[in-house]
């Protein structure tokens, strides 16, 4: 068996205590033929980034949480957005002896495609989140169910509407901070994630729908900062002597929040003088909506590994997802200072424990409902009843 602890690599395995008697009735039969009887059933998940921090960590803790209630076994390679490292846990993924019983991936650095052919070869199950395969892959290599059986369905937020919205809001902010202004222009430097990834380019096509809509919403300049606070940070400090800057449409929260430290030590005044909106619902982001520096973090979209675990239960219970999609879309939305405290006050501590995850499967419900509800509203109203005061 390959060593999954040395180097960079953190496996990360969570067990959970699964009655034997209620395991057979609702799983005999289910698991793919490779599964142990005795054990738990194991995804492998490749995590594009780090385990320890930032946003793939979220996708990572929800994961975990609902792995755990659902049964099932998550082994864990971080990647730390490192294609080359990536690739390598890619490998070891496939080295694994027994191999998983599941994968779950994304098409960060666009290695998607080869992961899943490798999969399909091996006849393991695989899905993907948050990003897909480009266009350009899909027609090239093929996609889910018909070109690839064991492609079982993926999973994408809708990063469109996400980028169109941010950028709104901070027209919106504009008008507010100007009263009775007519349309003034908005300067504004947009700060993209990078130039390959389908969840940047999503967010980036969502931003030219506003600037097609809100014409005094004027681009100045569109760079790409790598979804980092560094790089957010040097963009802006970068940019600030040049030209007029009215407000920062930023791919993600780190990205946003450098830009606003080069703000702040321009003198200026993130939230009055310059406007910013964001994205992710992190706890930093949240923290500076409250405080009126971002127009909002934009989000959710780190609970795609919970829905993800949601998924494959269903799937491995019967549920037909390539009939049913299988390409499965999810809204993200917007914490804004109109609803921030009712988020804190049911989801600020992030303890993930606290939702039910079992209400959002499709397993065991009637056969009229088909669809899921992966929206804040109906995260909401999961949340245990012991833990709603």
């Amino acid at each position: 068996m390959p060593d999954f602890t040395g180097g960079a690599v953190k496996l990360k395995v969570m067990h959970v205590i699964w009655s034997l008697a209620i395991g057979a009735l609702l799983s005999f039969g289910a698991l793919p033929a490779r599964a142990d009887a005795h054990r738990l059933p194991r995804v492998a998940f490749i995590n594009p980034g780090y385990g320890d921090r930032g946003f793939w960590k979220d996708v990572s803790d929800t994961m975990h949480v609902a792995a755990k209630q659902f049964g099932m076994e998550i082994v864990e390679f971080d990647s730390d957005r490192q294609w080359p490292l990536m690739a390598e846990n890619a490998s070891r993924v496939f080295a694994m002896d027994p191999p998983p019983d599941y994968i779950v991936a994304s098409n960060e650095h666009q290695q998607g495609g080869r992961i899943i052919l490798e999969a399909n070869a091996r006849k393991i199950p695989i899905f993907m989140i948050l990003n897909d395969l480009t266009d350009a892959q899909k027609r090239r290599l093929g996609r889910p169910g018909t070109n690839f059986p064991y492609w079982i369905a993926t999973l994408t937020p809708d990063n469109r509407k996400a980028g169109y919205e941010i950028a709104r809001s901070l027209v919106m902010a504009d008008e507010k901070r100007h009263p009775g202004a007519v349309k003034r222009d908005i300067c504004l430097l947009s700060l993209a994630g990078d130039r390959n990834t389908p969840a940047s380019l999503a967010r980036l096509d969502g931003l030219d729908m506003a600037l097609a809509e809100f014409p005094q919403l004027v681009e100045k300049r569109r760079l790409y900062a790598n979804w980092s606070y560094e790089e957010g940070y040097n963009r802006t400090a970068a940019w600030l002597p040049e030209g007029c800057l009215d407000a920062i449409w930023a791919a993600n929260d780190d990205i946003a929040r450098g830009a606003i430290s080069a703000i702040r030590e321009a003198g200026r005044i993130p939230g009055k003088d310059v406007m910013v909106g964001g994205l992710n619902w992190s706890a930093q982001g949240l923290k500076l909506v409250k405080a009126g520096e971002m127009t909002m973090t934009h989000g959710g979209h780190f609970l795609a590994g919970a829905w993800i675990m949601v998924m494959v239960n269903d799937y491995r219970h019967g549920i037909d997802l390539q009939k049913m999609g299988p390409d499965f879309s999810f809204p993200m939305q917007a914490i804004t200072r109109e609803n921030i405290d009712l988020f804190e006050k049911k989801l600020g501590d992030r303890n993930w424990a606290h939702i039910d995850f079992s209400a959002f499967s499709l397993s065991g419900k009637n056969s009229e409902n088909t669809s899921y509800h992966f929206d804040l509203a109906h995260l909401l109203g999961a949340i245990k009843n012991d833990q709603i005061e």
